[in-house]
Protein backbone atom coordinates (compact mmCIF):
# COMPACT_ATOMS: atom_id res chain seq x y z
CA UNK A 1 0.00 0.00 0.00
CA UNK A 2 2.68 2.17 1.14
CA UNK A 3 4.55 1.69 -2.96
CA UNK A 4 1.28 2.48 -4.38
CA UNK A 5 0.85 5.47 -2.63
CA UNK A 6 4.68 6.03 -3.17
CA UNK A 7 3.91 5.78 -6.58
CA UNK A 8 0.79 7.48 -6.28
CA UNK A 9 3.00 10.66 -4.94
CA UNK A 10 5.39 10.20 -7.74
CA UNK A 11 3.63 10.84 -10.61
CA UNK A 12 1.36 13.24 -8.58
CA UNK A 13 4.07 15.60 -8.18
CA UNK A 14 5.78 14.29 -11.55
CA UNK A 15 2.47 15.88 -13.32
CA UNK A 16 2.19 18.85 -11.42
CA UNK A 17 6.24 19.15 -11.93
CA UNK A 18 4.91 19.20 -15.80
CA UNK A 19 2.24 21.23 -15.57
CA UNK A 20 4.12 24.39 -13.50
CA UNK A 21 6.82 23.82 -16.34
CA UNK A 22 4.90 24.05 -18.64
CA UNK A 23 2.81 27.24 -17.74
CA UNK A 24 6.41 29.02 -17.27
CA UNK A 25 7.30 27.97 -20.82
CA UNK A 26 4.17 29.46 -22.06
CA UNK A 27 5.07 32.67 -19.68
CA UNK A 28 8.36 32.67 -21.13
CA UNK A 29 7.10 32.66 -24.74
CA UNK A 30 4.62 35.31 -24.33
CA UNK A 31 7.55 37.73 -22.29
CA UNK A 32 9.19 36.54 -25.63
CA UNK A 33 6.96 37.61 -27.94
CA UNK A 34 6.37 40.73 -26.32
CA UNK A 35 9.90 41.30 -25.91
CA UNK A 36 10.11 41.27 -29.63
CA UNK A 37 7.14 43.51 -30.56
CA UNK A 38 8.46 45.75 -27.87
CA UNK A 39 12.07 46.26 -29.95
CA UNK A 40 10.23 46.29 -33.49
CA UNK A 41 8.36 49.45 -32.06
CA UNK A 42 11.31 50.85 -30.94
CA UNK A 43 13.08 50.38 -34.06
CA UNK A 44 10.22 51.70 -35.79
CA UNK A 45 10.15 54.78 -33.52
CA UNK A 46 14.05 55.19 -34.14
CA UNK A 47 13.51 54.88 -37.61
CA UNK A 48 10.81 57.62 -37.91
CA UNK A 49 12.76 60.05 -35.51
CA UNK A 50 16.31 59.14 -37.74
CA UNK A 51 13.63 60.03 -40.95
CA UNK A 52 12.66 63.03 -39.49
CA UNK A 53 16.22 64.44 -38.10
CA UNK A 54 17.45 63.89 -41.78
CA UNK A 55 14.94 65.72 -43.55
CA UNK A 56 15.33 68.14 -40.88
CA UNK A 57 19.42 68.13 -41.97
CA UNK A 58 18.82 68.20 -45.87
CA UNK A 59 16.52 70.89 -45.65
CA UNK A 60 18.80 72.98 -43.58
CA UNK A 61 21.27 72.30 -45.64
CA UNK A 62 19.69 73.48 -48.75
CA UNK A 63 18.00 76.48 -47.33
CA UNK A 64 21.35 77.39 -46.16
CA UNK A 65 22.17 78.60 -49.61
CA UNK A 66 19.32 81.18 -50.05
CA UNK A 67 19.18 82.96 -46.71
CA UNK A 68 22.07 85.45 -47.83
CA UNK A 69 19.17 87.00 -50.10
CA UNK A 70 16.67 87.21 -47.35
CA UNK A 71 16.50 90.48 -45.75
CA UNK A 72 17.18 88.77 -42.11
CA UNK A 73 20.97 88.31 -43.44
CA UNK A 74 23.32 91.09 -42.31
CA UNK A 75 25.47 91.82 -44.90
CA UNK A 76 24.59 92.30 -48.94
CA UNK A 77 24.87 88.25 -50.40
CA UNK A 78 27.35 89.84 -52.84
CA UNK A 79 30.13 90.15 -49.85
CA UNK A 80 30.06 87.16 -48.84
CA UNK A 81 31.49 83.34 -49.79
CA UNK A 82 29.80 79.82 -48.59
CA UNK A 83 32.27 77.98 -46.67
CA UNK A 84 29.77 75.34 -45.18
CA UNK A 85 31.86 73.71 -42.40
CA UNK A 86 32.53 74.89 -39.56
CA UNK A 87 31.16 77.81 -40.32
CA UNK A 88 28.51 78.59 -42.81
CA UNK A 89 29.64 82.37 -44.37
CA UNK A 90 32.20 84.28 -44.08
CA UNK A 91 31.67 88.01 -45.57
CA UNK A 92 33.40 91.44 -45.91
CA UNK A 93 31.77 94.65 -45.78
CA UNK A 94 32.94 98.27 -46.07
CA UNK A 95 36.19 96.81 -47.80
CA UNK A 96 37.35 100.15 -49.54
CA UNK A 97 37.01 101.70 -46.45
CA UNK A 98 40.40 101.49 -44.03
CA UNK A 99 38.76 102.59 -40.55
CA UNK A 100 35.93 101.00 -41.56
CA UNK A 101 36.38 97.11 -42.99
CA UNK A 102 35.24 94.57 -41.44
CA UNK A 103 34.63 90.81 -41.49
CA UNK A 104 31.84 88.72 -40.84
CA UNK A 105 31.29 84.92 -39.90
CA UNK A 106 27.50 83.60 -40.25
CA UNK A 107 25.87 80.66 -39.06
CA UNK A 108 22.95 79.65 -40.24
CA UNK A 109 20.53 77.26 -38.08
CA UNK A 110 16.97 76.56 -38.69
CA UNK A 111 14.08 74.57 -36.60
CA UNK A 112 15.93 73.14 -33.51
CA UNK A 113 19.63 73.14 -34.52
CA UNK A 114 22.12 74.27 -32.45
CA UNK A 115 25.90 75.54 -32.25
CA UNK A 116 28.30 72.35 -31.98
CA UNK A 117 30.88 71.98 -29.89
CA UNK A 118 33.41 72.97 -33.00
CA UNK A 119 31.08 76.24 -33.83
CA UNK A 120 30.54 77.50 -30.20
CA UNK A 121 34.56 77.14 -30.09
CA UNK A 122 34.67 79.50 -33.36
CA UNK A 123 32.74 81.51 -31.87
CA UNK A 124 33.99 81.97 -28.59
CA UNK A 125 37.71 82.87 -30.50
CA UNK A 126 36.18 85.40 -33.07
CA UNK A 127 34.54 87.16 -29.77
CA UNK A 128 37.89 87.06 -27.72
CA UNK A 129 39.65 88.27 -30.88
CA UNK A 130 41.79 85.41 -31.38
CA UNK A 131 41.70 85.71 -35.41
CA UNK A 132 44.81 85.40 -37.36
CA UNK A 133 46.07 86.74 -40.95
CA UNK A 134 48.02 84.60 -42.61
CA UNK A 135 49.70 85.55 -46.17
CA UNK A 136 51.41 82.82 -47.81
CA UNK A 137 53.73 83.56 -50.92
CA UNK A 138 54.00 80.87 -53.55
CA UNK A 139 56.58 81.24 -56.65
CA UNK A 140 54.44 80.66 -59.82
CA UNK A 141 55.46 79.02 -63.15
CA UNK A 142 57.32 81.20 -64.85
CA UNK A 143 59.69 80.53 -67.52
CA UNK A 144 63.09 82.21 -67.81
Amino acid sequence: MVIVLAGILVVLVAAVSLYYISKLKQEIYALKIQHIKDLQDKISQARTDAKKRSTAVQWGKSIEHFVPFTSKFPIPAEDVSFLGMPIDYVGFTDTDSKTKCAVHFVEVKSGNAFLMAKQKNIKTAILEKRVHWHEISIEGNTEE
